[in-house]
Protein backbone atom coordinates (compact mmCIF):
# COMPACT_ATOMS: atom_id res chain seq x y z
CA UNK A 1 0.00 0.00 0.00
CA UNK A 2 2.99 2.73 0.72
CA UNK A 3 4.22 1.86 -2.43
CA UNK A 4 1.14 2.31 -4.02
CA UNK A 5 0.59 5.70 -2.27
CA UNK A 6 4.18 6.95 -3.04
CA UNK A 7 3.37 6.37 -6.95
CA UNK A 8 0.09 7.97 -6.88
CA UNK A 9 2.07 10.64 -5.17
CA UNK A 10 4.85 10.86 -8.00
CA UNK A 11 1.94 10.69 -10.68
CA UNK A 12 -0.15 13.35 -9.25
CA UNK A 13 3.48 15.31 -9.00
CA UNK A 14 4.20 15.09 -12.35
CA UNK A 15 0.31 15.13 -13.85
CA UNK A 16 -0.89 18.09 -12.11
CA UNK A 17 1.44 20.81 -14.10
CA UNK A 18 0.89 18.89 -17.33
CA UNK A 19 -3.10 19.22 -16.67
CA UNK A 20 -2.54 22.62 -15.82
CA UNK A 21 -0.60 23.61 -18.89
CA UNK A 22 -3.03 22.05 -20.96
CA UNK A 23 -6.29 23.49 -19.58
CA UNK A 24 -4.22 26.95 -20.05
CA UNK A 25 -3.21 26.46 -23.55
CA UNK A 26 -6.49 25.65 -24.67
CA UNK A 27 -8.10 28.78 -23.00
CA UNK A 28 -5.59 30.43 -23.98
CA UNK A 29 -5.87 29.27 -27.80
CA UNK A 30 -9.95 29.81 -27.30
CA UNK A 31 -9.54 33.54 -26.36
CA UNK A 32 -7.48 34.52 -29.18
CA UNK A 33 -9.58 32.80 -31.31
CA UNK A 34 -12.65 34.85 -29.46
CA UNK A 35 -10.23 38.24 -30.02
CA UNK A 36 -9.71 37.43 -33.60
CA UNK A 37 -13.61 36.78 -34.27
CA UNK A 38 -14.89 39.92 -32.59
CA UNK A 39 -11.78 41.99 -34.37
CA UNK A 40 -12.73 41.46 -37.69
CA UNK A 41 -16.13 42.40 -37.33
CA UNK A 42 -17.96 45.71 -36.71
CA UNK A 43 -18.22 47.79 -34.80
CA UNK A 44 -14.60 49.35 -34.74
CA UNK A 45 -13.78 51.52 -32.72
CA UNK A 46 -11.05 53.93 -34.51
CA UNK A 47 -10.67 56.56 -31.54
CA UNK A 48 -9.59 53.67 -29.23
CA UNK A 49 -7.30 52.29 -31.56
CA UNK A 50 -5.19 55.29 -32.74
CA UNK A 51 -4.99 55.97 -29.12
CA UNK A 52 -3.50 52.73 -28.20
CA UNK A 53 -1.48 52.68 -31.50
CA UNK A 54 0.36 55.88 -29.72
CA UNK A 55 0.84 54.37 -26.67
CA UNK A 56 2.28 50.86 -28.10
CA UNK A 57 3.82 52.02 -30.85
CA UNK A 58 5.11 55.66 -30.66
CA UNK A 59 6.16 55.04 -27.02
CA UNK A 60 8.15 52.18 -27.90
CA UNK A 61 10.63 54.03 -30.43
CA UNK A 62 13.38 55.02 -27.98
CA UNK A 63 13.85 51.24 -26.79
CA UNK A 64 13.62 49.74 -30.28
CA UNK A 65 16.22 52.85 -31.80
CA UNK A 66 18.25 52.01 -28.91
CA UNK A 67 18.10 47.85 -29.56
CA UNK A 68 18.30 47.94 -33.07
CA UNK A 69 21.02 50.39 -33.44
CA UNK A 70 23.27 48.41 -30.89
CA UNK A 71 22.43 44.99 -32.70
CA UNK A 72 23.31 46.01 -36.02
CA UNK A 73 26.56 47.53 -34.54
CA UNK A 74 27.38 43.82 -32.80
CA UNK A 75 26.39 42.37 -35.61
CA UNK A 76 28.61 44.15 -38.06
CA UNK A 77 31.69 43.91 -35.83
CA UNK A 78 31.26 40.34 -35.15
CA UNK A 79 30.65 38.66 -38.44
CA UNK A 80 32.83 41.58 -39.97
CA UNK A 81 35.88 40.55 -37.81
CA UNK A 82 35.27 36.92 -38.84
CA UNK A 83 34.64 37.07 -42.55
CA UNK A 84 37.68 39.70 -42.85
CA UNK A 85 40.19 36.84 -41.35
CA UNK A 86 38.86 34.87 -44.75
CA UNK A 87 39.27 38.08 -47.45
CA UNK A 88 35.77 37.98 -47.72
CA UNK A 89 34.98 41.55 -46.51
CA UNK A 90 32.89 42.51 -49.61
CA UNK A 91 30.53 40.71 -48.11
CA UNK A 92 30.29 42.14 -44.60
CA UNK A 93 27.21 44.31 -45.80
CA UNK A 94 24.85 42.06 -47.67
CA UNK A 95 25.34 39.54 -44.87
CA UNK A 96 24.75 42.10 -42.06
CA UNK A 97 21.47 43.38 -44.16
CA UNK A 98 20.24 40.12 -44.20
CA UNK A 99 20.47 38.72 -41.24
CA UNK A 100 19.04 41.89 -39.94
CA UNK A 101 16.44 42.19 -41.72
CA UNK A 102 15.30 38.76 -42.04
CA UNK A 103 16.00 37.44 -38.16
CA UNK A 104 17.84 39.84 -35.72
CA UNK A 105 15.18 43.23 -36.32
CA UNK A 106 11.77 41.42 -36.64
CA UNK A 107 12.79 38.94 -33.29
CA UNK A 108 14.45 41.86 -30.76
CA UNK A 109 11.88 44.51 -31.62
CA UNK A 110 9.03 41.87 -30.93
CA UNK A 111 11.22 41.03 -27.69
CA UNK A 112 11.87 44.49 -26.05
CA UNK A 113 8.48 45.61 -27.69
CA UNK A 114 6.89 43.06 -26.54
CA UNK A 115 8.10 42.93 -23.75
CA UNK A 116 7.01 46.34 -22.43
CA UNK A 117 3.88 46.28 -24.50
CA UNK A 118 2.37 42.93 -22.50
CA UNK A 119 3.41 43.97 -19.56
CA UNK A 120 1.90 47.13 -19.60
CA UNK A 121 -1.65 45.79 -21.43
CA UNK A 122 -1.38 42.82 -18.97
CA UNK A 123 -1.02 45.53 -15.37
CA UNK A 124 -3.96 48.00 -16.99
CA UNK A 125 -6.99 45.19 -17.70
CA UNK A 126 -5.50 42.89 -14.70
CA UNK A 127 -5.80 46.06 -12.32
CA UNK A 128 -9.53 46.59 -13.89
CA UNK A 129 -10.34 43.12 -13.39
CA UNK A 130 -9.05 42.97 -9.48
CA UNK A 131 -10.77 46.62 -9.37
CA UNK A 132 -14.11 44.54 -11.12
CA UNK A 133 -14.47 47.38 -13.46
CA UNK A 134 -14.79 44.14 -16.11
CA UNK A 135 -17.63 42.99 -14.37
CA UNK A 136 -19.13 46.66 -14.15
CA UNK A 137 -18.81 46.22 -18.34
CA UNK A 138 -20.65 43.66 -18.05
CA UNK A 139 -24.05 44.63 -15.95
CA UNK A 140 -24.01 47.83 -18.43
CA UNK A 141 -24.00 45.27 -21.58
CA UNK A 142 -20.74 46.62 -22.86
CA UNK A 143 -18.56 43.91 -24.38
CA UNK A 144 -15.13 43.85 -22.41
CA UNK A 145 -13.55 41.79 -25.96
CA UNK A 146 -14.71 44.35 -27.86
CA UNK A 147 -13.76 47.55 -25.95
CA UNK A 148 -10.19 46.56 -24.42
CA UNK A 149 -9.04 43.72 -26.75
CA UNK A 150 -10.04 44.86 -30.46
CA UNK A 151 -8.22 48.53 -30.01
CA UNK A 152 -4.78 46.82 -28.16
CA UNK A 153 -4.81 43.84 -31.11
CA UNK A 154 -5.19 46.18 -34.12
CA UNK A 155 -2.86 48.85 -32.89
CA UNK A 156 -0.33 46.28 -31.91
CA UNK A 157 -0.88 44.37 -34.87
CA UNK A 158 -1.04 47.87 -37.15
CA UNK A 159 1.92 48.77 -35.07
CA UNK A 160 4.77 46.42 -34.07
CA UNK A 161 5.92 46.47 -38.53
CA UNK A 162 6.02 50.01 -38.30
CA UNK A 163 8.43 50.13 -35.69
CA UNK A 164 10.03 47.14 -37.38
CA UNK A 165 10.99 48.97 -40.52
CA UNK A 166 12.32 52.01 -38.06
CA UNK A 167 14.37 49.68 -36.30
CA UNK A 168 15.39 47.97 -39.64
CA UNK A 169 16.94 51.16 -40.83
CA UNK A 170 18.17 52.20 -36.94
CA UNK A 171 20.60 49.05 -37.39
CA UNK A 172 21.51 49.29 -40.73
CA UNK A 173 23.07 53.12 -39.94
CA UNK A 174 24.31 51.50 -36.96
CA UNK A 175 26.16 48.82 -39.18
CA UNK A 176 27.19 51.13 -41.41
CA UNK A 177 28.82 53.79 -38.76
CA UNK A 178 31.03 50.33 -37.36
CA UNK A 179 31.85 49.30 -40.58
CA UNK A 180 33.23 52.82 -41.70
CA UNK A 181 34.59 53.08 -38.33
CA UNK A 182 36.30 49.79 -37.07
CA UNK A 183 36.20 48.01 -40.50
CA UNK A 184 37.51 50.68 -42.89
CA UNK A 185 34.18 50.64 -45.55
CA UNK A 186 33.30 53.42 -46.69
CA UNK A 187 29.50 54.01 -45.99
CA UNK A 188 28.87 54.98 -49.93
CA UNK A 189 30.37 51.58 -50.27
CA UNK A 190 28.61 49.71 -47.95
CA UNK A 191 25.25 51.61 -49.41
CA UNK A 192 26.24 49.49 -52.76
CA UNK A 193 27.13 46.08 -51.24
CA UNK A 194 23.94 46.55 -49.42
CA UNK A 195 21.84 47.24 -52.78
CA UNK A 196 24.19 44.16 -54.84
CA UNK A 197 22.81 41.59 -52.04
CA UNK A 198 19.68 42.51 -50.15
CA UNK A 199 16.63 41.62 -52.46
CA UNK A 200 12.67 42.04 -51.26
CA UNK A 201 11.84 39.08 -50.71
CA UNK A 202 14.96 39.69 -47.35
CA UNK A 203 12.65 42.73 -45.97
CA UNK A 204 9.39 40.95 -46.89
CA UNK A 205 10.14 37.75 -44.68
CA UNK A 206 10.85 39.50 -41.71
CA UNK A 207 8.17 42.46 -41.86
CA UNK A 208 5.66 39.48 -42.14
CA UNK A 209 6.88 37.90 -39.12
CA UNK A 210 6.17 40.71 -37.13
CA UNK A 211 2.31 41.26 -37.89
CA UNK A 212 1.93 37.63 -36.11
CA UNK A 213 4.27 38.57 -33.60
CA UNK A 214 2.17 41.48 -32.80
CA UNK A 215 -0.81 39.49 -32.21
CA UNK A 216 0.63 36.99 -29.80
CA UNK A 217 1.93 40.04 -28.01
CA UNK A 218 -1.65 41.60 -27.79
CA UNK A 219 -3.97 38.47 -27.26
CA UNK A 220 -1.25 37.34 -24.41
CA UNK A 221 -1.32 40.72 -22.93
CA UNK A 222 -5.29 40.90 -22.91
CA UNK A 223 -5.76 37.19 -21.84
CA UNK A 224 -3.68 37.35 -18.68
CA UNK A 225 -5.16 40.81 -18.02
CA UNK A 226 -8.69 38.94 -18.16
CA UNK A 227 -7.86 35.97 -15.91
CA UNK A 228 -5.82 38.34 -13.33
CA UNK A 229 -6.88 37.35 -9.85
CA UNK A 230 -5.84 38.04 -5.48
CA UNK A 231 -5.18 42.16 -6.17
CA UNK A 232 -2.24 44.07 -6.23
CA UNK A 233 -0.25 40.30 -5.95
CA UNK A 234 -2.31 39.07 -8.55
CA UNK A 235 -1.30 41.85 -11.29
CA UNK A 236 2.40 41.29 -10.41
CA UNK A 237 1.90 38.02 -11.07
CA UNK A 238 0.07 38.07 -13.71
CA UNK A 239 2.36 40.42 -15.47
CA UNK A 240 5.04 38.40 -15.05
CA UNK A 241 3.55 35.19 -16.96
CA UNK A 242 2.36 37.42 -19.58
CA UNK A 243 6.10 38.53 -20.26
CA UNK A 244 7.60 34.93 -20.28
CA UNK A 245 4.75 33.49 -22.30
CA UNK A 246 5.24 36.36 -25.07
CA UNK A 247 9.06 35.72 -25.14
CA UNK A 248 8.46 31.93 -25.67
CA UNK A 249 5.58 32.28 -28.15
CA UNK A 250 7.62 34.71 -30.12
CA UNK A 251 11.01 32.51 -30.40
CA UNK A 252 8.91 29.19 -30.98
CA UNK A 253 6.80 31.28 -33.98
CA UNK A 254 9.63 32.65 -35.43
CA UNK A 255 11.34 28.93 -36.15
CA UNK A 256 7.86 27.83 -37.50
CA UNK A 257 7.58 31.00 -39.46
CA UNK A 258 11.13 30.96 -40.62
CA UNK A 259 10.49 27.34 -42.22
CA UNK A 260 7.30 28.27 -43.75
CA UNK A 261 8.74 31.25 -45.28
CA UNK A 262 12.09 29.22 -46.49
CA UNK A 263 10.25 26.90 -48.32
CA UNK A 264 7.60 29.18 -50.12
CA UNK A 265 10.49 31.10 -51.36
CA UNK A 266 12.12 27.73 -52.59
CA UNK A 267 15.41 27.61 -49.73
CA UNK A 268 14.46 24.47 -49.12
CA UNK A 269 14.04 22.86 -52.50
CA UNK A 270 17.77 23.18 -53.70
Amino acid sequence: MGTLDRTLSVSETIGRPIVSFCREAGELARFAFLAFQVSLTPPIRPRLIVHQMLSIGVKSLPIATLTAMFVGMVLVLQTGTQLLKFGARQYIPGLAFIALAREMVPVFTAVVVGARVAASITAEIGTMKVTEQIDAMDVLNVDPVRYLVVPRFWATVLMLPVVSVYSLLTGFLGGMFVSAAGLQINPRLYYTITKQFATLTDFYSGLAKTFVFGAIIAVVGCFYGFHTRGGAEGVGRATTTSVVIVLILILIWDYILTSWILAVTGVFRG
